[in-house]
């Protein structure tokens, strides 16, 4: 049922006018009782216009009434782009449209097919949606950098330790003599036995090459004896505060890397060039758009990222929304005296967030726990950061207005996580974030609430976790893992992503499977991983849209698909509602859109 705009015009600018009047009041009043007084106030006068001329409000009141509302007009704005199709626009108050006009990057009209159609001009591109368009997916925490570099080098997901090997000697055989091989995604949950591998194994493989390996989660790294050798690492190498140098019986470092001892090797490794940093960057890009994003949570980024975005904002040339978490000791110095960037390009580009490390990876064991590993007793996980600078950091990010996202995997670093913010005197208008929250307690899950404290989770993580997990925490806590139906259930304010390339897949279609089925991303598993803690896909739809965009303070622009937000949205292959949700993973992305233009369209690939 759409809207009918066949209407004297002078009756849609009274209509107009009196929304706009009413809008002041409710601009001039403060706290919801008074907003609700002013709306009653005018509610009469729009009902009668209503009545007067036979048309639904809610094409014109939505305009002026939403959130995002665009600078009021005393008449429509011609569309520059009219989509038709099937419409989900998320929401609650009207689910379904047949078309959207978009104008200067924002929907200014959504609704029935005749109703949009007369916005057009004879200028008006009309664009056919192919499928069924949401609003746009976005990755609540992800590695843009890293995505791309993972694109260039070799991907090790899903194999065995005998496939890696074998990879690895490939490379070695038509790689330049002396040349660097790198790769990752590796995971002993893949192997038989699920151990730890070792530098001898790959010295086996790899000739004269220096050989590094990252492990699926990123937080640790496996190498050979040349790389151990460059950077002089040896048994009497002490391990670096928040990080481990895994060792044999005979205290001889084995070429596995943890956490901050990753550090060791960086200075002898190849540093990345400006230039091809930025490639990498660009061509993440270009994969998100193939994967329907429209905007990223980019978790963690010093000064010379930075400095790339707002080079291509610049020249145009940013095709996703990026939110970047500022992270290191340069960058988190110089936003504190500089103040946050809340929006750069329309909403294109925002620094306005710190992210810290608390933990390390569950699967490398370096996630804190308060109690001891299950599968390796005397481990208890690392402290990446001191509690007194973890509070430090947030009474002065809360001071200049910073939002704070804090990585925290294992129950302890959780807990620590919350208590500092309590100290810290954080509201939930500072929306501030446990990235992964991957193990709470029954006891942290009202400190959440109460704080207001987003979880910022990844539902892909289940294909990883049902590997290994139950070996690492055991019986007794194995249920505090990925916790995703109760944390909504106590009101947690949840905001999805993947963590790619920290994880089995950066797909949000994937995202969407693994929240509905607790399976894999592969769709392997025969059965849902603790399947209770299963979302449904509406659920799970909102996690991917309205979270995201409320954990980056962007709900009122972004989130659903209504008059005055964005035109970001993204085109799939049928109904999530109404496909088994087994086939969720079968899905296809058909188109994406951000700020009304076409970043991929799969009828021209």
């Amino acid at each position: 049922m759409g809207h009918q705009l066949c209407v004297p015009v002078h009756l849609v600018m009274e209509m107009t006018n009196a929304v706009s009047q009413m809008l002041k009041s409710l601009r001039s009043t403060d706290g919801a009782t008074r907003n609700r007084t002013a709306w009653t106030r005018h509610n009469t006068c729009l009902c009668c216009l209503g009545a007067a001329c036979g048309l639904s409000l809610v094409a014109i009141v939505s305009l002026l009434l939403t959130p995002a509302a665009v600078a009021i007009h005393a008449q429509l704005p011609a569309a520059d782009t009219v989509f038709i199709g099937e419409i989900l626009t998320l929401d609650r108050s009207h689910p379904k449209a047949e078309a959207m006009a978009v104008s200067a990057g924002r929907i200014v009209a959504i609704g029935s097919r005749s109703e949009v159609e007369a916005l057009a001009t004879k200028n008006t591109h009309k664009v056919e949606i192919k499928g069924v368009a949401l609003p746009g997916f976005a990755d609540a925490h992800i590695h843009v950098a890293g995505v791309g570099e993972q694109l260039e080098k070799l991907n090790l997901r899903g194999l065995t330790k005998a496939e890696v090997l074998a990879k690895v000697a490939e490379s070695a055989r038509t790689s330049p003599d002396g040349s660097w091989i790198t790769g990752g995604g590796w995971d002993e949950g893949f192997w038989h036995p699920a151990v730890f591998p070792t530098a001898k194994e790959l010295d086996a493989v790899s000739a004269d090459h220096p050989v590094v390996l990252s492990r699926i989660d990123g937080h640790s790294t496996w190498i050979n004896s040349k790389v151990l050798t460059l950077a002089k690492i040896a048994r009497d190498t002490p391990d670096p505060d928040g990080g481990l140098i895994r060792r044999d019986a005979a205290h001889v470092p084995t070429g596995m890397l943890v956490d901050r001892a990753q550090e060791l090797i960086r200075s002898v490794m190849p540093k990345a060039t400006h230039a091809e940093q930025e490639h990498r960057i660009r061509l993440a890009f270009q994969q998100f758009s193939r994967w329907g994003l429209t905007s990223v949570h980019d978790a963690g980024v010093g000064l010379e990222t930075i400095s790339i975005y707002k080079d291509l904002l610049r020249k145009g040339e940013l095709p996703v929304r990026v939110y970047a978490m500022a992270n290191g000791e340069a960058a988190i110095t110089h936003y504190l005296a500089n103040g946050p960037e809340s929006d750069l390009g329309n909403g294109m580009l925002a620094v306005r967030s710190f992210k810290l490390f608390l933990d390390g990876a569950l699967g490398s064991r370096g996630a804190e726990m308060t109690q001891a590993y299950s599968d390796a007793p005397q481990e208890h996980g690392l402290e990446l950061i001191k509690d007194t600078d973890l509070e430090r950091i947030v009474l002065s990010a809360r001071q200049k207005g910073f939002q704070v996202n804090t990585h925290a995997i294992g129950d302890r670093a959780v807990k620590r996580a919350l208590v500092a913010f309590e100290k810290g005197g954080v509201t939930p208008n500072d929306r501030f974030r446990i990235e992964h929250a991957s193990i709470v307690t029954n006891e942290d899950l009202p400190l959440f609430v109460r704080l207001g404290i987003i979880a910022s989770i990844q539902p892909v993580f289940v294909g990883e976790y049902s590997r290994w997990a139950d070996d690492r925490v055991g019986p007794a806590r194995v249920h505090w893992v990925l916790r995703t139906h109760d944390l909504l259930n106590a009101g947690v304010i949840l905001a999805a992503g993947t963590d790619y390339p920290a994880s089995d897949s950066g797909s949000p279609l994937h995202t969407l499977y693994c929240a509905v089925t607790r399976q894999a991303a592969d769709g392997k598993s025969e059965r849902g991983w603790y399947s209770d803690q299963r979302i449904d896909v509406d659920q799970a739809l909102r996690t991917m849209t309205a979270g995201p965009a409320y954990a980056a303070f962007r709900e009122k622009d972004s989130g659903a698909l209504t008059v005055g937000r964005y035109a970001d949205f993204t085109v799939i292959s049928a109904d999530p509602y109404k496909v088994p949700s087994d086939d969720l993973r079968a899905l296809t992305i058909r188109m994406t859109v951000v700020a009304g233009s076409v970043t991929f369209d799969s009828a021209e690939q």
